[in-house]
């Protein structure tokens, strides 16, 4: 009678050292939710523990974390995880399990809230791609016509070129200025004086999860979930923070309420949040 492969696969992994873990909403990035299983370290060398793991996801991307201990138990060091976390949008209580290969290398499978396993990056990841290749092929391109053009003796041609494309850069860069620094005020009441930044006033229920201003979610804010750093004045201390889109807005959710009793944040507070990154804010808070 033929085996069925994918059984026999099955039982292949079950022989394999794993390990799982739920990424909490509260605080994804904590010692205890970076700690390796005791059971599951106990498998391997303290040279094999001294060095990094692998992780590598079902669609080919890697990460490289490194392995630290403290008296208690070993953890994945801080920035790698946090990394792998913030490629792959996580942190609304996904289901991942990390299965040892070898030489402290790991398949990690994502299971997200509903079940369903994640089997291509995020959106977002998978745009930051298309976008780095569609500059590259332009540079290319660019720089082929004005090897030909100086290979045809056309020193002029290559001056003229470079003086367009400096005219037509200078032309995208005002109109992105216009852009966001344009005033915008929603139906809330909310304003921004500029898309780089925006102020917003805590109700009872912002303590828990903020809402987005629609005008600015609409121009500034990305059309999916994602991991936003959220850097305090003094740049001393900084939360990842969930941000999450749905049908009646989109809003501030996973480590919000965390940031706002350490910052803290009280009802009646104006909250002025100022872009830096893409993806990452300072946060002033304006007392009444």
């Amino acid at each position: 009678m033929a085996r069925n492969s994918d059984y026999d696969l099955c039982k292949e992994e079950r022989k394999r050292e794993s390990f799982f873990k739920v990424l909490q909403r509260v605080d994804f990035s904590s010692e205890n939710m970076r700690a390796l299983p005791y059971d599951f370290v106990r498998s391997f060398s303290n040279n094999e523990l001294s060095g990094k793991m692998k992780i590598k996801a079902r669609w080919g991307s890697s990460w490289e974390v490194e392995i630290c201990k403290n008296p208690r138990f070993y953890f994945m060091e801080k920035s790698g995880w946090v990394k792998f976390v913030r490629d792959n949008a996580l942190g609304d209580n996904e289901f991942l399990t990390f299965t040892h290969k070898g030489k402290m290398r790991f398949t990690v499978n994502i299971f997200k809230q509903d079940g369903k396993e994640m089997l291509q990056p995020p959106q977002s990841m998978a745009s930051m791609s298309s976008s780095r290749r569609t500059k590259t092929e332009q540079g290319i391109s660019c720089l082929a016509t004005t090897i030909t053009a100086e290979s045809n003796g056309g020193g002029n041609y290559k001056r003229k070129l470079n003086f367009g494309k400096k005219k037509a850069a200078e032309s995208q860069n005002s109109k992105r200025t216009e852009k966001d620094f344009s005033v915008r005020k929603d139906s809330a009441g909310a304003s921004s004086s500029s898309v780089a930044e925006f102020t917003t006033f805590i109700k009872k229920s912002y303590l828990i999860f903020m809402r987005i201003p629609k005008s600015v979610q609409s121009i500034h804010m990305p059309m999916q979930r994602t991991i936003f750093k959220i850097h305090h004045p003094n740049m001393k201390k900084s939360w990842n923070v969930v941000y999450l889109v749905a049908d009646r807005g989109a809003s501030f959710s996973g480590g919000w309420k965390r940031l706002a009793q350490e910052y803290p944040v009280a009802v009646g507070d104006t909250c002025k949040f100022s872009f830096i990154k893409q993806h990452e804010l300072i946060l002033s808070v304006l007392k009444p």
